[in-house]
């Protein structure tokens, strides 16, 4: 039975893998920049290394004025992502920034992109975006660039379940909420409905939770924890995010349950007030696609911030030598001082090395207090190390 296990462990593995390593699987940034402000304090001298994701988060670091990012992603066509971000940038119209992604489309997007944008693009870059522009095309059937990619494929999925069931204009109703009670009242009157036999069935498959970016280890650390399983983690998570934050700035869940942002709904790297801010600054963003540890091997020097998502759970268990690997090199690269911020489904970091552990301090008060007004709330915990 055990050798069975493995097996089966095994494959799943290399499902997640084969999604994860050469397709878009995050059409936008699940982490919370203004609590990542907060905790990262970066100035004028801040260079930080940061795992790219969708890149929404690096541009809305540039607004405080850091020296230098770098963004680091295995995967180019996460990369492939953010260099389009950038390429709109430098073209310097915001309008047609906000109609690439904060409409989520924009008519002739094939010409605009091959007219003004791919010049400022990377051979890779250039590659990937020459057969997917048309994921902004208005005329497809996903009808948005957020319905795209893997998890925006379920996301369409979770949509077209949610307007079938007729529940598409409670969902507006909640997302234009102004008050708590307001929020509460709707996700009470949609959340019943919500997990069908279906639902449940879709969110219990290996592949499906591969396709939005959950790999195994993460599930198994969630069902550890959860005896209902990864379905009650998600409902448990759902009714905060709904009920106890105020969804009127949530542009996370606006876009995932919509497929836009509106004007004053959505990132900061999308407000025209920024723009001119983003454009001085946006060469400052470097990109490089490798592994942490291998971008730390190249490019030793010392670095005042460690961005790390939720990357470390995807290491947990499995491979403890990687992670080690992984401490070792940024404590090389780090000095008395380097902030190190990272997320997991995981309540405590009793997953970090010891080695690694002596040598940090955990500003838990910050992180426990910061956690509760996280927008997103697909996270379990919230973690800012400080080296010693």
């Amino acid at each position: 039975m055990n050798v069975l296990s493995d097996i089966v462990e095994k494959l799943r593995d290399q499902l997640f893998k084969s999604v994860v390593s050469n397709n878009l699987v995050y059409n936008t940034c699940w982490e919370d920049p203004r609590l990542d402000r907060e905790m990262l304090q970066l100035d004028d001298q801040s260079k930080v290394v940061m795992l790219t994701s969708a890149g929404c988060n690096a541009l809305d670091y540039l607004i405080d004025n850091p020296k230098h990012i770098f963004c680091i992603d295995k995967n180019p066509v996460q990369n492939a992502l953010l260099q389009l971000k950038q390429a709109l940038i430098k073209k310097g119209n915001p309008s047609l920034l906000w109609s690439f992604f904060g409409c989520g489309e924009i008519e002739g997007a094939e010409m605009i992109y091959n007219q003004d944008l791919r010049k400022y693009l990377s051979p890779r870059a250039q590659t990937y975006w020459d057969d997917h522009i048309h994921y902004f095309s208005p005329y497809s059937s996903e009808s948005s660039f957020y319905f795209r990619g893997t998890s925006g494929k379920f996301a369409l999925l979770m949509r077209n379940s949610i307007r079938k069931k007729g529940l598409y204009g409670d969902i507006k109703h909640l997302l234009n909420a102004q008050t708590l009670e307001e929020q509460a009242y709707y996700f009470n009157e949609i959340e019943p409905l919500l997990w069908n036999g279906f639902q449940r069935w879709l969110l219990s498959r290996n592949a499906v939770l591969s396709m939005i970016g959950v790999p195994s280890t993460q599930r198994q650390i969630i069902e550890q924890e959860y005896s209902e399983g990864i379905l009650h983690y998600i409902r448990k998570s759902l009714r905060k995010v709904f009920t106890e934050i105020p969804i009127q700035d949530n542009y996370f869940w606006r876009v995932y349950l919509t497929g836009s942002y509106t004007s004053d709904c959505c990132p900061n790297y999308l407000k025209e007030e920024y723009f001119d801010t983003l454009q001085s600054r946006v060469n400052r963003i470097e990109i490089h696609t490798s592994t942490l540890s291998e971008f730390l091997k190249r490019n030793p020097g010392t670095y005042s911030h460690f961005v790390l998502l939720d990357h470390q759970d995807w290491m947990i268990g499995q491979n403890p030598e990687l992670l080690a690997r992984e401490w070792e090199y940024i404590l090389r690269n780090a000095v008395a001082g380097t902030r190190i911020l990272f997320r997991s489904v995981a309540p405590e970091a009793d997953f970090i090395p010891s080695f690694a552990r002596k040598k940090l301090n955990f500003a838990c008060s910050l992180t426990e207090n910061l956690h509760f007004q996280d927008r997103v709330g697909t996270y379990e915990s919230t973690h800012l190390a400080i080296v010693q």
